[in-house]
């Protein structure tokens, strides 16, 4: 990795696939998930990735298989795995990104307790508080092209 990563720069990308397998019978890791490419659930494995980028190239840095069957754990632990490994390697990121599916609280807080940021989209749902005043869905909070700066639940 090293060879090909500067620690101190570029950003730590999370993203999940499903490596579909519609006509396996046997396969190890197969199981019925959600698949975004198709909008359905389909049978398939689970692969979770870590990728480098330093804005022209993208490099994956780490993987897991999604197997909740066999080890428990979700993909927000997976994802917290992989980036407590990262750290261990030395990467120094201002930002790791990734999709909603990664923003639980306990992915966030572990982001900020290595003292990096993070860049992703929240659910419409979600509440924030933007003004120092009172918890709100993010939907009803107008937010002007230059953002804003809020503050999450708990």
């Amino acid at each position: 990795m090293r060879k090909f990563v500067i620690p101190k720069k570029g950003f730590p990308i999370v993203d999940d696939t499903v490596l579909d397998k519609p006509y396996s019978k046997k396969i190890g890791f197969v199981r019925y998930q959600w698949n975004g490419k198709h909008h359905r659930t389909v049978k398939g494995i689970g692969l979770i990735t870590l990728l480098w980028t330093d804005g022209k190239k993208i490099l994956p840095v780490d993987f897991r298989i999604y197997d909740f069957d066999q080890d428990s754990k979700t993909k927000n632990d997976h994802c917290r795995d992989m980036l407590d490994k990262a750290k261990e390697r030395g990467v120094k990121p201002k930002f790791v990104m990734f999709d909603t599916w990664y923003a639980s609280l306990k992915t966030l807080k572990g982001i900020r307790g290595k003292q990096w940021h993070f860049l992703t989209r929240l659910k419409s749902n979600c509440l924030v508080n933007p003004d120092n005043t009172t918890n709100k869905p993010l939907e009803t909070i107008d937010i002007p092209p230059e953002g804003i700066v809020a503050h999450l639940k708990k």
